[in-house]
């Protein structure tokens, strides 16, 4: 029996769904019927790439799955550990307000450090921090014999980082999202350049086969919602279940 690893975020973990229903509706409990899979699920929600990161790792490393599927996460989540047994959110917004043993922070300042933090945790950065996760954990696959597997749950980079690109007529090549981290509208056009090839250039480095859905998130091409109306629905985890099932009879990882 393929023994398959899952890790991710929330979406991976199936909140949204009461934990009752999430064998019947998660991607992943999909996947693992149809094939028989023994799967393990290690997501936990609100994770950062690199919470997700140091999961994959170490699932590679004990050497017990055949398949790591690992799903990353928004760009820019942060973690912060205030205390050994307490962690901090960044992008937590459940919780209007956060105690731990004498450190408090109202509502009102939470939401002005969150503020401030994400305007200082830039995506650009991040995207070069992401392509490292994964080259890294390429590498490890191989050192491990550990088939990986992608799946883009909130990246919301785009198709231009993979296409040709020319110096001439440089705003009509690149998107809304591309122009808003290069700060499109406060760089010359030799900075705007700069920047961006390197982001194609490091871009490169991944290898594409190893994707599911590597510019389609399961964010943008989500359907319906959850019961509980914040996550993916039913149809929306069918949807990437049957992207997941593609992938591996194409691969004949199954």
């Amino acid at each position: 029996m393929i023994r398959v690893c899952w890790n991710g975020c929330s979406f991976t973990v199936g909140e949204g769904f009461p934990a009752p229903l999430r064998d019947q509706y998660i991607y992943d409990r999909l996947v693992s019927k149809q094939f028989g899979l023994k799967s393990t699920n290690i997501a936990v929600g609100g994770s950062s790439n690199l919470e997700i990161f140091k999961r994959s790792a170490q699932a590679m490393l004990d050497n017990k799955y055949d398949i790591v599927v690992t799903q990353w996460s928004a760009l820019n989540r942060l973690w912060l550990y205030p205390g050994p047994d307490s962690q901090f959110f960044v992008n937590d917004d459940r919780r209007p307000d956060f105690r731990y043993n004498d450190i408090y922070v109202n509502a009102r300042d939470k939401k002005k450090l969150k503020e401030t933090i994400l305007l200082l945790n830039h995506d650009y950065h991040n995207i070069l921090d992401l392509i490292k996760y994964c080259c890294i954990l390429e590498c490890m696959s191989v050192a491990t014999n550990t088939s990986v597997i992608f799946v883009n749950g909130l990246v919301p980079w785009t198709e231009d980082l993979s296409c040709n690109f020319l110096h001439n007529n440089i705003s009509n090549q690149l998107s809304d999202y591309t122009k808003s981290i290069l700060d499109f509208d406060n760089r010359d056009d030799g900075e705007i350049i700069r920047f961006f090839e390197n982001l194609q250039n490091n871009f490169k480095k991944l290898n594409q086969r190893h994707w599911v859905n590597i510019f389609s998130s399961m964010q943008s091409t989500s359907i319906d919602s959850g019961p509980e109306g914040h996550h993916p629905g039913a149809f929306s985890h069918q949807f990437m279940a049957d992207k997941i099932s593609e992938y591996l009879k194409r691969n004949q990882l199954q």
